[in-house]
């Protein structure tokens, strides 16, 4: 038997050998090729794009962030991600080509298309339909073409001078507004025999409401009630201003939906057309000839486009902001996602690579304050603390720290930012969820309907309890004890950072959620502003006359390095079909778990995530 298993391991570390040595070779072939496609390109590039009479394509497909993160997360989901990842666009980069389009008299017009585009946010989605309407208001056409919308990206579309919709949609024009919907899991996990032991700090805390309701708690309904229909409000108005609607027909359309359906026997794009959610009803064949019998073609071919310029090639025309030239930085640091220990990735912001490049700020001289830019809805409390540290650290060098927050800044999101000297949000960021929560599983019912028994032994109490037995008391104790004096801390730190009383931080924090608008109503934020107006702010602030903005990232791995160079010089990896599927069952069961293999108290705001919609 012993010779066997012998033969077995042999069998496979030569296999794995095999493996490596191959996936080695692949790599180097795919560097070597991209180094010199990368070279070739670099030959063949325009110095300039010529804009005049040009149109602009405003085709974006993938999801806009605050910072793109530096290389896939790791080669393992890289190579099942392969060349299936969503292109990402930073917020900044696509405000940046919007307000440059809205004073560019070369253009002819601008062609918008966003059916592929996640927004990223309540916060992203504002801006950028903000922005339309600005190139719109300064003259400047914007034809807008779907082949259906729902409610951000039609609040995008809508801002447009005309918008046409596919003849051929199935569900047309859906500007459904907001949900919060959640699955609810109390009575599966008891007929299953899984107990989840759950300690809570904060009234509002509705995150582990899954595991210990079948129905959603008044308290989450009020909370989620009072930050989405004042957004909600603001979509409508905003919507029916840029179609010149009359107020209330988004409402009625979205409750009064399936009568206006079946008046026109389920032609949604026809209802969309009568109510004046869109200006015509075109096919894609059409609408390339109308933008023709426009603005014109090329060499008379009845099949090409109107001549023009993609996002990518308008922004690599622009300058930079600031001054590249100047000593003096402005560093901004992301932290975006799920707050965990680690590094990051796309979604995740992983406290050891954001430390690193705290103390990278703190060791440039040249570095005269630093911008934490929060766009986040929390997550592990000792990664938090770390972030808190290394900002305590860089202020220990007289240097100050400000708070920029985004789409959602909650929970530990919010407890990264307790020492920033000002704490900027914007009008509808979400924010607050203040609290702490930990969920603890126990099979001890489970694995007593399956007739197995856990018994032996322990040196000290301590070790009495494991995970496949029923919690005592004396443990559950033990974790609500951790979560109070979790909360209790939480809650100090920022009355002590917001100079307010102890009871007076109390009152508002509770896992309750608000809205940037309400949040400096209630002293939690210091002003109201973009994460422009907080970078001139600081700049005046720190008499800073000349300075550059620096966002930092994290050093790229070898490995990741090649990954780069292959996605820039366009090279497609040969992988399965199946990594999207295999890579979502990875992540999905990464986030259950914890790193270490220990419990820890969870500040995350997990009621946070709600649905507009938009996928």
């Amino acid at each position: 038997m012993k010779s066997i298993f012998l033969w077995i391991e042999n069998y496979l570390n030569k296999a794995r050998r095999v493996f490596v040595a191959v996936v080695t070779l692949s790599f180097l072939l795919f560097v070597t090729f991209a180094i010199l496609g990368g070279i070739a390109g670099s030959f063949t590039a325009d110095d300039e794009i010529d804009t005049k009479d040009k149109i602009l394509y405003l085709e974006l497909s993938g999801v806009v962030v605050d910072q793109p993160q530096s290389g896939p997360p790791d080669p393992v989901t890289a190579i099942l991600a392969g060349d299936s990842q969503p292109n990402v666009y930073a917020i900044r980069d696509v405000l940046k080509v919007l307000d440059a389009v809205a004073n560019d008299t070369n253009l002819k017009a601008v062609y918008l298309d966003v059916d592929n585009l996640s927004m990223g946010g309540q916060v992203f989605s504002l801006a950028i339909a903000d922005a339309v309407k600005n190139i719109v208001d300064n003259d400047i056409r914007v034809i807008a073409y779907t082949d259906g919308l729902v409610t951000s990206d039609y609040l995008v579309a809508s801002q447009a001078t005309e918008l046409y919709l596919n003849t051929n949609s199935y569900n047309g024009i859906m500007p459904s507004g907001f949900s919060r919907k959640r699955e609810y899991m109390q009575e599966f996990y008891n007929n299953v025999k899984i107990d989840y032991e759950i300690f809570t700090a904060g009234d509002f805390k509705s995150g582990p409401e899954p595991y210990t309701r079948n129905s959603m708690s008044e308290n989450d309904k009020i909370a989620w009630n009072a930050f989405a229909n004042p957004l909600w409000n603001t979509y409508k108005q905003k919507m029916e201003a840029g179609r010149t609607l009359e107020p209330g027909t988004i409402q009625s359309y979205g409750d009064n939906f399936d009568i206006l359906a079946k008046d026109e026997k389920g032609d949604m794009p026809r209802v969309a057309l009568n109510l004046g959610l869109v200006d015509g009803l075109m096919k894609h064949e059409e609408i390339r000839d109308y933008m023709i019998a426009e603005f014109g073609s090329e060499d008379k071919d009845k099949d090409k486009w109107p001549e023009g310029v993609s996002y990518g090639e308008y922004l690599s025309t622009l300058d930079s902001s600031f001054d590249d030239e100047a000593k003096d930085i402005i560093a901004i640091i992301n932290v975006e996602g799920v707050i965990m220990t680690g590094q990051e990735s796309q979604g995740t912001a992983g406290s050891d690579s954001i430390v690193d490049k705290i103390n990278k700020a703190k060791n440039d001289k040249n570095v005269k304050a630093l911008i934490l830019r929060v766009n986040s809805g929390g997550g592990d409390v000792y990664a938090s603390e770390l972030i808190l540290n290394a900002l305590d650290d860089f202020k220990s060098t007289d240097r100050k720290v400000y708070t920029s927050m985004g789409n959602v800044a909650a929970s530990g999101g919010v407890w990264v930012t307790t020492n920033s000297t000002e704490i900027w949000a914007e009008e509808n960021t979400l924010t607050g969820s203040i609290g702490v929560y930990s969920i603890v599983p126990t099979l001890g019912r489970a694995l007593d309907w399956a007739g197995i028994n856990v018994d032996g032994v322990s040196s000290t109490k301590m070790g009495e309890w494991d995970p496949s037995e029923p919690m005592p008391d004396y443990m559950k104790d033990l974790f609500q004890s951790n979560v109070d004096g979790i909360y209790e801390n939480f809650v100090s730190v920022v009355a002590n950072n917001r100079d307010m009383e102890y009871e007076e931080v109390l009152k508002i924090a509770g896992g309750r959620i608000w809205a940037g608008n309400k949040a400096l109503e209630l002293g939690l934020v210091d002003k109201l502003g973009t994460l422009n107006d907080v970078i001139a702010h600081v700049a005046e602030s720190n008499e800073l006359d000349s300075y550059k903005v620096k966002y930092y990232k994290r050093d790229l791995e070898p490995w990741e390095i090649f990954f780069e160079i292959s996605k820039n010089a366009n090279i497609k990896l040969p992988f399965s079909n199946t990594r999207q599927l295999v890579l979502k069952e990875l992540n999905a069961f990464d986030q259950l778990i914890d790193q270490d293999g220990k419990f820890t108290p969870i500040s995350y705001c997990s009621e946070c995530e709600f649905t507009d919609k938009n996928n």
